[in-house]
């Protein structure tokens, strides 16, 4: 698969910041790069990650007989958990190689290889013919589209009558806040190129066909995990300094924008700039 500049760059961080996310959330267990959802039957942080699956499989309310397009699927976490947990057949698309090549082991430690298939696609132009799937499922990954509404149009395309689409992601309050200095640090750290506001979103839904939409702000559930990578922030500055005085190890700029971007993410949802918002519809 040939990459844009963009999704190079794209692929490039995740591959950089692969052992942060093993230090600061458990990737190796967890299989999760999302915010977990804490609510009162939460419990602790990898119960949170869960939590999250479960919002949005209720959110969407996943059936055992659903084909499910995981849009961005990492290294396949919740494309395993809704494997698991509901017996459902599962398509997760991602723009690593890497990615893809760990989440297809991961789907065969998990026993669910014969329900789930990982692929190298572009969730904005898939190759999948019209109508092939009963919900799309975006966990924290649609901020990264190219172009929001071309993924919304894309989905469209893909679902069957009556199929269902799902996306639980960070969203500007007001589009101009894409340029404020606290949300450019954050998200030119993680390599995201702007966030859609979650009405601009919407809007694209319906003007697509999309009916039965709903929207939500959830960001009180995700605080947990806001303040988690907050503190990440000044640990993983402290360590990164460290190394580098005692060590010939030098860490990337990259590496540096990721570590910095866990305090503005932090920082801008405290100044409301942005909220994580859970987005339903239905063809």
């Amino acid at each position: 698969m040939n990459l844009s500049r963009y999704h190079q760059q794209i692929v490039d961080y995740y591959q950089a910041s692969e052992n942060a996310y093993k230090d600061a959330w458990d990737l190796n267990n967890s299989l999760a790069i999302h915010y977990g959802y804490w609510d009162e039957t939460v419990n602790s942080f990898p119960e949170s990650l869960a939590r999250m699956n479960e919002v949005m499989a209720d959110a969407v309310k996943i059936r055992p007989s659903d084909v499910v397009l995981d849009a961005g699927c990492g290294v396949g976490g919740s494309s395993i958990f809704l494997a698991l947990r509901y017996g459902c057949k599962v398509s997760g698309i991602t723009l690593s190689d890497r990615q893809q090549k760990k989440a297809v082991e991961n789907a065969q430690t998990n026993n669910v290889g014969h329900l789930v298939d990982i692929r190298v696609m572009d969730y904005c132009a898939t190759g999948f013919p019209d109508n092939s799937f009963d919900v799309i499922w975006g966990c924290e990954s649609i901020c990264y589209a190219d172009d929001k509404a071309k993924f919304i149009k894309e989905a469209y395309r893909l679902l069957k009558p009556g199929g269902r689409l799902v996306v639980a992601d960070g969203f500007v309050t007001q589009k101009e806040n894409n340029e404020h200095p606290f949300i450019r640090q954050w998200l030119d750290g993680w390599q995201v190129n702007y966030l859609e506001s979650m009405e601009c979103f919407c809007e694209f839904m319906r003007g697509e066909g999309f009916s039965r939409i709903s929207s939500r702000d959830i960001s009180k559930y995700v605080s947990g995990s806001s303040s988690r990578l907050y503190r990440f922030y000044f640990l993983a500055s402290f360590y990164t300094r460290w190394k580098e005085f005692i060590s010939s190890r030098r860490f990337s700029d990259l590496q540096k924008k990721n570590i910095r971007a866990c305090k503005y993410q932090y920082l801008a949802m405290k100044k409301k700039l942005w909220q994580y918002g859970l987005v339903y519809g239905e063809k």
